[in-house]
């Protein structure tokens, strides 16, 4: 017992002096932020367990310490976009009411049209046609985990490779870099969800479904191909999954292929997990169409959108890296 006090003691006269070290605004801030937003929320009559869970997560991260702190600093992307992403509830209604049904399955046909017997196919209609119990597995299996992939891998960037850097970047330098990982995931999704109120665009599933015809927009989310991997396993995974889906008509951009496009990009930048970084982005882009999700469009610009973003950010960052004094040498 007494060495459990000791240690009690010891890490609140650590937190006392880390308090110490804070400004006004960083003691401040949060808690003001925080309040707001619940407010707002309030407000508008969607407030939501959910919502008191993010708000206490971004509190404990905030004032429990420099440990906490930073595990905030590297979630707090994907608190944001969790939190703009249930904002569509409210911000949805201004989406264009033009539902893209056929245009995107034109340039398919136009471009990556398939020749068979009985005519021309997209990819997704050719796979259709084509599938395999061992392809329904791996690419469930990564479409299911993309998320946790790609967090996975900006983990193991920001909190195992800071601590040594890599061949192409110091540790001193990577740690401020490494940050930007994240922070392109968040704006690469604020674009894409910008993207599906001004161009909202069906899936090739919806016209293996209801055809070319003008959008039902009541159309419940439909798991598609994945529904093959919810056989296998003899589970309902991706049929709960999609039944929670927020926005039926947002195949373009496909984000499940821009997310390992920015693991990619920036493995390679910052020279750490390329090959497996590059697999997730090729495996993620083939079970995209495969599983009858996205068109080779939607691939293609979810990966332009990516690049971009992923560019963008790290010009930004590079600017704050070189602003950053160097630490003199004894």
């Amino acid at each position: 017992m007494e060495a459990i006090a000791v240690e009690i003691r010891k890490h609140a006269t650590q937190w006392q002096s880390w308090w110490g070290s804070l400004t006004l605004k960083q003691r401040v801030l949060p808690v003001a932020l925080m309040f707001f937003y619940l407010l707002v929320l309030g407000a508008l009559g969607g407030l939501k367990s959910d919502h008191w869970m993010i708000t206490g997560v971004v509190l404990v991260g905030s004032y429990g310490g420099p440990v906490p702190r930073r595990i905030l600093g590297f979630i707090l992307p994907l608190l944001l976009t969790a939190m703009t992403y249930d904002g569509m509830r409210f911000y949805g209604r201004f989406a264009s009411s033009t539902i893209h049904v056929q245009e995107p399955y034109d340039f398919d046909l136009r471009f990556f049209g398939i020749p068979t017997e009985s005519g021309v196919l997209t990819p997704n209609q050719w796979f259709e046609l084509h599938t395999h119990p061992a392809l329904d597995l791996l690419t469930g299996f990564f479409y299911l985990a993309f998320i946790p992939i790609f967090v996975s891998i900006a983990a193991y960037l920001f909190f195992w490779v800071s601590r040594t850097g890599t061949a192409k970047l110091p540790a001193e330098r990577f740690k401020i870099l490494v940050p930007q990982v994240m922070w392109a995931f968040y704006f690469v999704n604020v674009l894409g969800y910008l993207t599906y109120l001004i161009y909202p665009a069906a899936p090739p599933w919806y016209v293996a479904l209801h055809g070319l015809g003008p959008a039902i927009l009541n159309t419940p989310a439909n798991a598609a191909g994945c529904l093959r991997f919810d056989a296998l396993l003899g589970a309902d995974l991706f049929a709960n999954f999609y039944g929670r889906s927020a926005n039926v008509f947002g195949a373009i951009p496909s984000l499940h292929v821009a997310y390992p496009f920015q693991a990619a990009y920036f493995a390679f930048r910052m020279g750490a997990t390329r090959k497996f970084s590059l697999f997730f982005y090729l495996i993620m882009s083939f079970s995209a169409v495969y599983l009858n999700h996205h068109y080779v469009l939607d691939v293609l610009i979810g990966s332009l959108y990516a690049l971009v973003v992923s560019r963008v950010v790290e010009m930004v960052f590079a600017r704050k890296a070189s602003n950053t004094p160097k630490p003199v040498s004894s």
